[in-house]
């Protein structure tokens, strides 16, 4: 399979997983985008989420179109999240306001600043020392 596709295991599906992701996950947030990051490591390689609300964009259209953006944002720039980790990415602003140029910015943004990096490298640190143990 090509290094930069986005795999159907790399997808979160379970709701009791979301939930959890999202009741105990490290919210990033920039403008258009939420980045919604919880360490698990339990996992093997990353897992991934796409929330798209009806209360913010009731045309099922628009909201498909949201989800292709977010996933080909996350698939072009997946290098910047280390394994063991389950994400969500969602946007709290309503849909007819997107576009794919600001939520791309935005990402990168997000996962540009020194709070995320430090973060992801708290987090990856203690997820790989039991590893190194075994």
């Amino acid at each position: 399979m090509k290094e930069n596709s986005l795999e159907k295991n790399l997808i979160l599906k379970k709701r009791i997983e979301i939930s959890d992701t999202l009741k105990r996950g490290k919210r990033f947030d920039s403008g258009t985008i939420r980045i919604i990051l919880l360490p698990n490591p339990e996992l093997k390689k990353l897992k991934v989420a796409f929330l798209v609300s009806k209360r913010l964009g009731r045309e099922s259209v628009l909201r498909n179109k949201v989800k292709r953006w977010f996933r080909e944002i996350f698939r072009t720039n997946k290098q910047y999240f280390p394994d063991q980790v389950q994400i969500i990415i969602t946007s709290p602003r309503p849909y007819t306001e997107l576009d794919y140029t600001s939520l791309k910015n935005d990402f990168l943004e997000v996962v540009g600043s020194e709070k995320f990096t430090n973060f992801v490298n708290q987090n990856l640190s203690k997820t790989d020392i039991p590893a190194k143990n075994e």
